[in-house]
């Protein structure tokens, strides 16, 4: 699925479009599109400098400092928005590590908090894992109705849980988290996770439309709102929640390398000695068939 859309009634009408690492950058007349780039990996996510996570990032500070930029668009390339985290990076292995992976990984979703500009995440196929940690930053989300979500790596005893309560209340963070169930888009609606979902013929237009409305209110009055309700959410406890949760991950993160499969080789063993395959097979098969029903 392109994201090639072109903003009608847009008059800043000058277009800028460049790679950046691992995303595309894209500004065409006051919105801009950051198109997570590496499909051949369907986008999964790696952290820290260099890595796809810090691109997203650099890409949409970018668009944010930009004066003709009034919307943000963050989606993927090809079938996947991003299938959680990537496998090929250095994973820590011991406590503090895994504290200061979780904190730097985390510390850079917070910069999407931080921004004056709102981002609308376009889910255009499976948002898992690493991936659902950092939508759960941006302010709008819209999906394809063929796009799955959830928290795909907690089935391998990884962490993800901390943002999620804020979003879709504390029983469906725990289903999601404690499960690793997949859910529907349409489900994902229904609990207030994704503010609506489209069919892939209108999904791009659906996506734009709403960024060109956007677009077209006072940008003092839109960077004003969203701090307003951000700040709601930090009377909440969303801060305090985030600083807990990078502590108690890191404990978590570290843990995981001896998590046993049901049949009781560790998570780490399969990977290391049968490959990811076998790794996948042992991660999913005790959720099989699926709980939820995938239609809804």
């Amino acid at each position: 699925m392109r994201f090639d859309h072109v903003v009608e009634g847009d008059e800043m009408s000058e277009e800028v479009e460049e790679a950046m690492g691992g995303v595309l950058y894209k500004r065409d007349g006051s919105v801009c599109t950051v198109t997570l780039n590496k499909p051949e990996r369907l986008n999964a996510l790696d952290h820290g400098p260099g890595s796809l996570h810090r691109d997203v990032i650099e890409a949409v500070v970018r668009a944010n400092a930009d004066d003709n930029v009034r919307c943000i668009v963050v989606t993927g390339a090809g079938r996947a928005f991003s299938a959680g985290g990537h496998f090929g990076g250095n994973i820590p292995d011991n406590p503090m590590d895994w504290y200061r992976f979780v904190r730097a990984q985390d510390e850079d979703s917070e910069r999407l908090r931080d921004l004056d500009k709102p981002v609308i995440g376009a889910i255009n196929g499976v948002c898992y894992g690493a991936a659902m940690m950092m939508v759960c930053n941006f302010d709008f989300l819209i999906a394809v109705d063929t796009a799955e979500l959830g928290l795909i790596e907690t089935r391998f005893g990884e962490p993800a849980a901390e943002a999620l309560a804020f979003l879709v209340g504390p029983q469906w963070a725990k289903f999601m988290a404690i499960t690793g169930e997949m859910i529907s888009a349409r489900k994902a609606k229904e609990i207030g996770l994704v503010l609506d979902v489209f069919d892939k013929d209108d999904f791009a237009t659906k996506v734009y439309d709403l960024a060109r409305r956007i677009s077209a209110v006072p940008p003092n009055a839109v960077m004003i709102h969203r701090r307003i309700v951000n700040t709601t959410m930090d009377n909440m406890g969303w801060k305090n929640q985030k600083a807990i949760g990078r502590a108690l991950n890191g404990i978590l993160g570290a843990a995981a390398k001896e998590n046993r499969s049901v049949t009781g080789r560790s998570f780490s063993d399969i990977l290391e000695e049968d490959g990811w395959s076998a790794f996948k097979e042992a991660r999913d098969s005790p959720f099989f068939p699926p709980w939820l029903d995938r239609i809804r």
